[in-house]
This record gives C-alpha cells, sequence and structure tokens, in this order.
C-alpha cells in the first residue's frame, strides 16, 4: 500500500502475513521490517541496506518475467552472469532494504507493483530508477542498487538491452 502526495509516493507498507512480517517507511529517513510473530510482543528493526556492498562482490536478484525477449537477453551476458538469486518481486525488494541483496531488476513493473516500495527502499539508503535512469515511480523496468557506483555499473551493463 502507498501513500502518494502529488504523484509521488511518500509512505509505503509492504506485508508479508506468511512470513509475520511486514515492512514500513515512517518517513524518508526511517524505514523498518516489524515482526509480528507474537500479538503484543512486535519486534521492530530500522532497514539499512548494505552500505559497505561492492560491484565486485554484488549479490543480485533479477527477474524478465517474459518481457526482455532471449534476443535482448543475449545482449547482457555480464548481467545474467550476475543474477544469482531470483526475484520474487516485492519480498527480493524488502530483503534489499535489509541489505541481504544489493541490487535487485525487474522487467515491466506497473506503478501499483513498486509505489509502496520505493519510499521504503529510499528510507533504507537505497537507489530505485529505472533502467534509463528516469524515476521509478513511472514503472517500467526497475533497477534498484546499494550505492550510485553500482547503480551506475548495473545501468551500463543494461544499457544493450533497451
Amino acid at each position: 500500500i502507498a501513500l502518494n502526495y502529488k504523484g509521488n509516493p511518500i509512505v509505503g507498507l509492504a506485508n508479508f502475513p506468511k512470513l509475520n512480517k511486514y515492512y514500513l517507511n515512517y518517513s524518508n529517513k526511517n524505514a523498518y521490517v516489524v515482526n509480528v510473530a507474537c500479538v503484543g510482543k512486535d519486534k521492530k528493526k530500522k532497514l539499512l541496506i548494505n552500505k559497505n556492498a561492492t560491484f565486485k562482490n554484488i549479490k543480485v536478484a533479477g527477474a524478465f518475467h517474459g518481457w526482455l525477449s532471449l534476443k535482448k537477453q543475449s545482449k547482457i551476458p555480464k548481467v545474467l552472469k550476475l543474477m544469482q538469486f531470483p526475484c520474487f518481486d516485492a519480498l527480493s525488494y524488502a530483503h534489499f532494504c535489509e541489505g541481504k541483496i544489493d541490487v535487485v531488476l525487474q522487467c515491466q513493473n506497473k506503478i501499483w507493483d513498486v509505489h509502496a516500495l520505493i519510499p521504503i527502499i529510499s528510507a533504507a539508503g537505497g537507489i530505485a530508477t529505472n533502467w534509463n535512469n528516469g524515476e521509478a515511480k513511472h514503472g517500467g523496468s526497475i533497477l534498484v542498487s546499494a550505492n550510485k557506483s553500482i547503480h551506475k555499473k548495473m545501468l551500463k551493463l543494461l544499457k544493450p538491452a533497451l
């Protein structure tokens, strides 16, 4: 669920009932994961991306969901090689916010797929854009990275697939 102001997502909530947890940002600088295993004993932990991630040892989750042709995929072999983890949509973005993954990339997200996650990602310290380095709030193919250096390198690697 996202709360938008003038078209910009400012508050996001990503709920995972089966995992007994949800992710929520309270501001543009504070986001939390809340474990709700027992009523009245909620455990809240601040979300922070892995600020120490380097391109040399990044953990990448990605999925094309049938939107990126094999011809275009053949133009980005380095990206394919980096993709070690399957992408589970919102859950992969949530794991990114916990610092478990350093990059998430997906094709053809709708705004309702990403609006709740954008403010959480931002508050946790992450960078979210589309593959053209435009605003993620418009949807499309999304790239989320732990820092500017990684983001810049990933955009360059993805460029041939545009």
